[in-house]
């Protein structure tokens, strides 16, 4: 094996072990902040489909009067149902016996199989955080790019039937500006209402670093004098840093009217969210069928022994209702080896999707 630095001949290659370091260091999977937060603040899935009736018609009956006028009183049906039924992912998990005589007892500096039960872990969170920003197509969860749409379905309704479930999309025309991501924030909002205003933006980074262009002349005074934005995966707020603040620029949370500002490697590019986590969350399945407890097992996920690095960091999904099952390891009758499979069993939804919009095509500013 090539390696860097000062190169041993035989008399010391023959004699000497290397230091293997104890875990796996991903250098390849990205980070899916959006899909960590939503498992993280996960739901439970219950029943064959989860079902939300929503109002989408006014009743105009209401009128004025001044004496004995002939009343209306029409029955009116002003409501639909939003219907969602769970979606099923797995991730194979194989490991051949002969590998794993060879790394057990002394041989083994990193658990082999230990390892390859975690990057299957790692390995699922990628596909979920591509999925979280496409359109629920080929047997996929939802994502962003259905329901933070104005056209299509959502829940088993048409858009072109009720316009009431389009979310907001805003053509930025290529660029960013502060009254274009104003525009999409006032037309998902209702006044005066916290709770029916977003929780949270999120985007590339590309297009993060974008924002931040347009806030350094204002927010670096901020920073210099109070301290610089942070936030945690899951949070609801921005902190101040309570550090101390070296000199320079640059920041690692950002925010529009007090909404933080996220970025994503798996976000679509050019695009800002801007998303109410009241009304659009993830509900996964958290209890193992009878019959099947033998053969699953709910995953507990968090820190990882074997990996570490991004696919590993972005694991941390403390909700018991995130959805993950683990298919024990069976033998495989014709061959020396066995077959483990992750399982991720449940849905993003909206119960209310014209609390969401996005700003799109954004190239510069």
């Amino acid at each position: 094996m090539a390696y860097d630095g000062a190169v041993f001949g035989s008399r010391v290659d023959n004699f000497t072990y290397q230091k293997i370091y104890a875990k796996v260091v991903d250098n390849i999977l990205s980070s899916p902040t959006l899909v960590s937060r939503f498992m993280g603040k996960a739901k439970p899935f219950v029943g064959k489909t989860m079902d939300f009736t929503v109002d989408v018609t006014s009743d105009t009956q209401g009128q004025w009067f001044n004496g004995l006028e002939t009343l209306d009183a029409a029955a009116v049906t002003t409501t639909i149902p939003l219907s969602y039924a769970q979606t099923n992912f797995e991730q194979p998990k194989v490991s051949v016996m002969v590998e794993s005589f060879a790394n057990s007892g002394e041989q083994q500096a990193i658990p082999l199989d230990v390892f390859k039960y975690e990057k299957a872990m790692a390995q699922a969170l990628q596909a979920l955080g591509t999925a979280v920003y496409g359109s629920g197509t080929a047997n996929q969860m939802n994502g962003l790019g259905n329901i933070v749409a104005d056209s299509g379905t959502i829940g088993g309704q048409s858009r072109s039937t009720y316009s009431q479930l389009d979310a907001y999309v805003l053509a930025s025309g290529g660029t960013m500006t502060l009254a274009k991501i104003a525009q999409v924030i006032d037309n998902v909002s209702a006044s005066g209402l916290q709770s029916e205003e977003p929780t949270l933006l999120v985007t590339d980074k590309s297009t993060w670093s974008l924002y931040e262009q347009l806030l350094n002349p204002t927010v670096r005074q901020e920073y210099l004098s109070f301290g610089y934005n942070a936030m945690t995966v899951r949070g609801t707020r921005i902190e101040k840093s309570k550090d101390s603040i070296p000199g320079g620029i640059g920041f690692n949370a950002l925010t529009f009217r007090n909404f933080p500002l996220i970025k994503d490697d798996f976000c679509t590019s050019g695009s800002l969210f801007a998303l109410n986590e009241n009304y659009t969350f993830y509900a996964g399945r958290s209890i193992v069928p009878e019959d099947w407890k033998g053969f699953l097992e709910k995953v507990n996920l968090g820190t990882m022994k074997a990996y570490e690095g991004t696919g590993a960091a972005a694991m941390d999904l403390p909700s018991e209702y995130n959805g993950w099952f683990y298919q024990k390891e069976m033998v495989m009758p014709n061959q020396a080896g066995t077959i483990g499979r992750v399982y991720v069993i449940g849905q993003l939804m909206t119960n209310q999707p014209r609390r969401n919009g996005k700003l799109t095509g954004v190239t510069g500013i």
